[in-house]
């Protein structure tokens, strides 16, 4: 306490001038309508750029969480769009009962989405893969399908309790059924190692009709991935050893150079289609 009054006394003229200092301003600003007036126009701007700066501050660190909830509401937009598309689908092949379709109710939801966030990236390599930062403890096992919210990217390889390796489309080994949309004859995308901005749509019959720009989404023939996922558009075909088939030129609708949040699907009857499978494979040996 004692070096406290010390200090005050010590440095009383300081503390008088201050004082002082701080009563002439106050009258001058508070009976000077100029002086006042440039005071609180300074003084807004003063404050407007120190809101300005958090606001953006705080932006930045709300980004995240911002970009999980864009990505909540995109998986389940998309599983609306793919109830929609079986709904549509069911009217339009089967007109008889179309009636009774209509007064059923949508088809049950056999399609979820989990997020993941990419934490590694290669799109240089002959063999490319991305890993994320779910696992096991997630929800997620091999063979699970993987998109963005620009289109396709691969399937689940290999996972461990809290990551994920991805197999994407720009790996050799990556061979998935795709068509082109408003098509029913399906090919197999595959990719050349050599752009990872393109594949090709092998095995497509020279009979059936497509254009340059032609949207190519997924087949639906798999348990993987649901029918008409965007996969890319069409732009240049050429012929394949075999006449009657072309080779279409996709370019891909995802960026892989730029990816960072994916959608894992999960197919809730999987195991069912798979078992099925192996049933019939083990039979036939």
């Amino acid at each position: 306490m004692r070096n406290l009054v010390a200090f005050l006394i010590k440095n009383s003229s300081w503390f008088v001038f201050i004082s002082l200092e701080v009563v002439c301003f106050y009258f001058i600003f508070n009976y000077n309508s100029f002086q006042r007036s440039i005071y609180l126009n300074s003084s807004n701007e003063i404050v407007g750029r120190v809101y300005d700066v958090s606001g953006h501050v705080i932006s930045y660190f709300g980004l995240k969480e911002t970009n999980q909830d864009l990505l909540s509401k995109n998986a389940e937009l998309q599983n609306r769009v793919l109830v929609l598309e079986s709904y549509i689908h069911k009217m339009s092949t089967d007109s008889i009962k179309t009636n009774a379709v209509l007064q059923d109710s949508l088809p049950h939801k056999h399609y979820d989405y989990i997020i993941g966030r990419v934490i590694n990236n290669s799109i240089s390599q002959v063999k490319n893969y991305i890993t994320i930062n779910g696992g096991s403890k997630n929800g997620l096992h091999s063979d699970m399908g993987v998109i963005s919210q620009q289109g396709i990217v691969g399937i689940v390889r290999t996972v461990s309790d809290n990551y994920s390796l991805i197999q994407p489309i720009i790996n050799p080994k990556t061979a998935l059924s795709c068509k082109v949309k408003g098509s029913n004859i399906p090919g197999t995308l595959t990719w050349d190692a050599q752009d990872y901005r393109y594949a090709s749509l092998e095995g497509f019959p020279r009979f059936e009709k497509f254009e340059v720009g032609d949207t190519i989404i997924t087949s639906g023939y798999s348990g993987i991935f649901p029918e008409g996922i965007m996969v890319g558009v069409v732009e240049s075909s050429k012929g394949q050893s075999d006449d009657n088939f072309l080779v279409l030129k996709v370019r891909l609708s995802t960026d892989f150079s730029s990816l960072k949040d994916v959608l894992i699907i999960k197919n809730e009857n999987r195991d069912e289609l798979s078992k099925l499978e192996k049933e019939i494979t083990e039979n036939d040996k």
